[in-house]
């Protein structure tokens, strides 16, 4: 990542629109920022991350703090970023959450956090790639592939951060190694191993359990060592499966006895079952014979119904012979009773006919006498007419003088409210006048009050970093109290295993000495000092000492040994803390007296509390001095915006004034004529809407009795009419009546000779005996299937009866008994045989599975075996308790410090040289990427948080060049292009600061960019490239400076 522009707005001291130009340095690589304490140095780097990350470069600032309090309030914060990533251009601009005075009302709204941020073209342009806070961090991470932190250790080193990277535990460095250097594949190998062992190691487990499961679904026939061995919380297959042979060999000689049973029985069961069929059978015949004689009686008894049944039909047949002749009769009775309602229905429309044109003839004879009122209407109508002229001029003059009356009232009115409004606009500018000139004269006291802030501020860092290095310098003193015990009881220890171990060896070796004088022979040499006589032979002592307690005595003391040297080597890194501590306590104090010369340790809370309180007084009366001198403007303008429409009302309240004078004479004149109009119209019309209305109303009414006078003329021929045509009808309707009338006499005589002749002696016989043809086929029927069936039930009574004779009803209930008898029996047997084939097939299943399952988990345990043992290598259980990715790391991490300890050599004038840890560390910490400094002088490796503040400076920009150089050469998905440091220098002695010069002009030739913030002359001296930071009472501006 290579900045090309940043463009900060409101933000830190900078109070306007501060752009700074990182292309002016062109071919450079190398450049110094400098300017006072407090101008505005690290706000650059500041801005910076803030447009990257959303956050300041330290974590002591966050996007709230760093509104420019020289800003306006109406001026937001916001931080541009264009920057070179990878050859191509990225544009991104944000704005932290911040207050904004409110449009409306007094008080401040909260506006929250924004961000966006775009591709840049060759052209110029700009794509959006993202439109919000959180699509733009997503963005970031995506194409830097660092976080904020991760950016501040690698690419930008803050005030006081320069040790962090340095210094960080395994777990930050893995952190950020896997970021560079993409190892997350190798972590993925990790898990992949690890999911591949746990999910072999399940499968055994769940091939384990189908087993168990499966063994325990045997049928164990009462076998009780089975029983037994499939109780076991996980049977034993190699025992189970030779028991479970030979049951089920048991079982099926079982079954083929159990099969020969079941033959015998099918036998007896057959031989009943037929004795059963035989019987029902005899039962059955013996019962439909039985039957046969009761509908036999049935019928018989049907007899007498069937012959009256027969006669009634021949009584049916005579009738229908007379059913035509009838029809015709009442027909034409119809016919008449038609014809006469008809007549009826004639005879009162006729008598209707006459009231309606009674009626109409008196409405036509008062409609004939409403004509002289017609005539009248439309005399008035014609005289009306002619005076349309004269409304239509009336009306008009009516509304002008109407008109004219209105706008003069309006006019005055505007005058009364124009007197209102300028005495209004005079009092407003005199207030004005008087608020501006309040106003200016706090403009001047801010000035004062800047200053004051300024100062403060100042000296509250200075005081902020004291108290927070006397705070540090606490916690150093009690961690080394801490280590103090420590390294006592440790001492103590080691002196009581010392003493320990010399007891035991003294009473080893008295023992050796007694066992010796054990074996001495009187005359015989002593095979320690060679004498015959042995006048004080030792004796055996109390408590023998074996040679495996001495050894044993040993490896305490030494472990606790190597335990003392442990605490011994954190001691002295929680000494090397306190001493820096004390000397950057004393530092700081000294900077705090240059402007407060009675400060001390004792009262540096106090003072910074006191100052904080001036400081946040003096601010507050600077906001609200500013806040209302911001108002110059806006009064400046409502003066003179008052002053020219002052101005303006009088020369329109003098226009106003003719106006009226002018609209007043036309009034006049147009109400005289009006007047004398008056007297020319009618009464009751005054306007052409009353004229309009009264010729509509006159139109109207001459209508309505034009329309029903002919109207009753057109009813009293309509009727007149429907008379004749009425009375010609029912004369036709009496002509037809009596013609009908003879020819249904005609047709009755006719009808009266058949039924004589067809025997019915009366009408009403004849009516009885009437049926339709469906009941009479119906009937017929009946008859015929009552001589059939009859026939039918009595040969088969005759037939049962022939065959019957002589044979006894059996007994089926002893039958039956004796056949279910049998036959539960069979099904017995049968189920016993079923459930025993079952159980026999079940066990053999149970077999075959149990078999396949043995030869699956055999399979399994194989892969297990080779997978599981590479899982646990790669996740750190292996003798160095390193996981396969660390181990990776650890890798690129020698890599990285062979490339920084070249420089670290020149720098250090070969003194020190940085090593990887590669003991284990104690317990289950995570270790494998902690560093460690080789010191020449001393030939002995100690932690790196001993070396003092310029030693760490050195070792810390080493490392954090060898970095930069070893990512680059892997070509990976980060680009450190860059690189910002802020302080640190001054920590160097003369000759280690050339040294470190010397180091960074060495990465120029790389293309990298390196930005220094520093109060170093000799660095300004080296570096031809200067960013120069000046502060000013208005907030602070940037230059670029170069030398040559």
């Amino acid at each position: 990542m290579k900045p090309l522009k940043l463009e900060m707005q409101a933000f830190g001291p900078y109070a306007g629109i501060e752009v700074i130009d990182f292309t002016q340095l062109q071919n450079r690589t190398m450049f110094v920022i400098s300017g006072k304490t407090g101008a505005g140095k690290t706000s650059i780097f500041d801005g910076i991350s803030f447009a990257i990350y959303g956050k300041a470069s330290g974590e002591d600032r966050n996007g709230a703090d760093l509104r420019s309090h020289f800003a306006k309030d109406d001026l937001p914060t916001e931080v541009s970023l264009e920057f070179q990533l990878r050859d191509k251009i990225y544009y991104i601009w944000r704005a932290p959450q911040q207050e904004k005075r409110k449009s409306r009302g007094d008080g401040y709204t909260i506006v929250n956090a924004k961000a966006e941020m775009y591709i840049v073209d060759g052209t110029g342009s700009r794509k959006l790639l993202a439109a919000n806070v959180r699509e733009t961090d997503e963005k970031i991470r995506e194409i830097i592939q660092l976080d904020a932190n991760q950016f501040r250790q690698i690419l930008m080193i803050p005030q006081g951060d320069f040790r962090k990277l340095l210094t960080s535990d395994s777990k930050e460095k893995e952190i950020i190694l896997q970021r560079l250097f993409h190892t997350q594949q190798y972590k993925k190998i990790e898990e992949k191993l690890k999911e591949k062992a746990g999910f072999l190691k399940g499968e055994v487990e769940n091939g384990i359990d189908q087993r168990s499961r499966k063994l325990r679904e045997i049928f164990t026939n009462g076998n009780d060592e089975l029983e037994a061995a499939l109780a076991e919380q996980t049977p034993s297959d190699t025992i189970i499966l030779p028991m479970l042979e030979a049951i089920t060999v048991e079982m099926k000689q079982t079954l083929v006895e159990i099969e020969k049973n079941i033959k015998i029985k099918q036998k007896d069961r057959d031989e009943a079952k037929r004795k059963v069929d035989e019987a029902e059978s005899i039962l059955n015949e013996m019962k439909s014979r039985d039957d046969l004689a009761k509908q036999k009686a049935n019928l018989d008894e049907k007899k007498s119904l069937i012959e009256d049944k027969r006669k009634a039909v021949d009584l049916a047949r005579r009738a229908a012979n007379l059913e035509h002749q009838e029809n015709i009769c009442q027909r034409l009775k119809k016919d008449i009773d038609d014809l006469l309602g008809k007549k009826n229905k004639v005879e009162k429309e006729l008598a209707f006919i006459s009231k309606e044109i009674t009626s109409a003839m008196e409405i036509l004879k008062r409609e004939e006498e409403n004509k002289s009122k017609r005539e009248s209407f439309h005399a008035e109508m014609t005289r009306l007419e002619s005076l349309r002229e004269e409304v239509l001029s009336f009306s008009k003059r009516k509304a002008d003088l109407q008109r004219l009356e209105q706008e003069a009232d309006n006019y005055r009115k505007l005058l009364e409210k124009g007197k209102l409004k300028a005495a209004e606009w005079v009092e407003a500018i005199e207030k004005h006048q008087s608020d501006l000139n309040g106003l200016r004269q706090l403009q001047d006291q801010n000035v004062v009050l800047m200053e004051e802030n300024l100062r403060l501020a100042q000296m509250i860092d200075l005081l902020d970093q004291l108290t927070g290095s006397i705070v540090d310098r606490k916690s150093a003193k009690d961690r080394l109290d801490q280590q103090d015990k420590a390294l006592n009881l440790a001492k103590a220890r080691a002196q009581d295993a010392s003493e320990t171990l010399k007891h035991i060896e003294e009473k080893w070796y008295k023992g050796q000495a007694a066992i010796l004088a054990s074996k001495l022979a009187a005359g015989s040499p002593c095979p320690v000092c060679g004498s015959s006589e042995h006048p004080l032979p030792a004796h055996t002592v109390v408590g023998h000492i074996s040679e495996e307690d001495l050894e044993a005595a040993k490896k305490d003391a030494q472990l606790i040994d190597e335990q003392l040297a442990d605490v011994r080597q954190t001691w002295m890194i929680a000494k090397a803390d306190v001493d820096l501590c004390e000397k950057t306590v004393f530092e700081k104090l000294e900077a705090v007296k240059k402007f407060l010369p009675d400060a001390q340790l004792d009262n540096a809370s106090h003072l910074l509390v006191e100052l904080q309180d001036k400081k946040a007084e003096t601010s507050n009366q600077l906001r609200n001095n500013t806040n209302q001198t911001n108002k110059i403007p806006e009064l400046d303008a409502k003066l003179t915006k008052l002053t020219r429409s002052l101005k303006d009302l009088n020369r329109e309240m003098e226009e106003t004034a003719e106006k009226e004078r002018v609209t007043a004479n036309e009034y006049a004149e147009t109400k005289a004529a009006v007047q004398s109009f008056t007297h020319n119209l009618p009464e009751g019309v005054e306007n052409i809407e009353q004229f309009d209305k009264r010729v509509t109303f006159l139109r109207v009414k001459i209508q309505q009795f034009d329309e029903a006078l002919n109207k009753a003329q057109q009813a009293c021929n309509r009727l007149n009419e429907q008379q004749a045509a009425q009375r010609m009808t029912l004369d036709n309707l009496k002509q037809d009546v009596e013609k009908v009338q003879n020819s249904l006499n005609v047709e009755r005589e006719k009808f009266l000779s058949q039924l004589h002749q067809e025997g019915f002696a009366a009408y009403t016989e004849y009516a009885e005996s009437k049926r339709d043809a469906l009941w009479i086929q119906a009937a017929e029927e009946e008859i015929k299937a009552y001589g059939e069936e009859y026939r039918s039930i009595n040969d088969r009574l005759k037939d049962y009866e022939t065959r019957l004779k002589g044979v006894d009803r059996p007994d089926i209930e002893k039958l039956d008994e004796a056949f279910k008898e049998q036959e539960n029996s069979l099904l017995a047997m049968n189920g016993q045989f079923s459930s025993l084939m079952m159980n026999i097939k079940k066990n053999e299943d149970v077999q075959s599975t149990v078999l396949s399952l043995n030869h699956q988990i055999k399979a399994i345990e194989k892969q297990y075996e080779l997978i599981g043992h590479l899982a646990d290598i790669t996740r750190g259980q292996n003798t160095y308790k390193l996981t396969f990715e660390r181990f990776v790391l650890a890798s690129f991490l020698d890599d990285i410090l062979t490339a920084a300890n070249g420089r670290l050599l020149k720098m250090t004038s070969g003194r020190y040289q940085l090593l990887r840890k590669k003991e284990r560390s104690k317990g289950n910490v995570q270790s494998g990427l902690e560093l460690l400094v080789f010191d020449q002088y001393t030939g002995q490796e100690r932690h790196v948080k001993t070396l003092s503040g310029g030693e760490s400076f050195k070792a810390a920009l080493s490392l954090a060049l060898g970095l930069s150089d070893v990512v680059q050469e892997h070509a990976g998905g980060v680009s450190l292009e860059t690189m910002f440091i802020d302080e640190g220098f001054g920590t160097l002695d003369p000759e280690s600061l050339d040294q470190a010069i010397e180091a960074l002009m060495e990465i120029q030739s790389s293309g990298r960019l390196v930005g220094i913030i520093s109060h170093v002359p000799e660095l300004k001296e080296r570096i031809d490239a200067r960013l120069e930071v000046l502060a000013g009472q208005s907030g602070s501006s940037t230059e670029f400076v170069f030398l040559s």
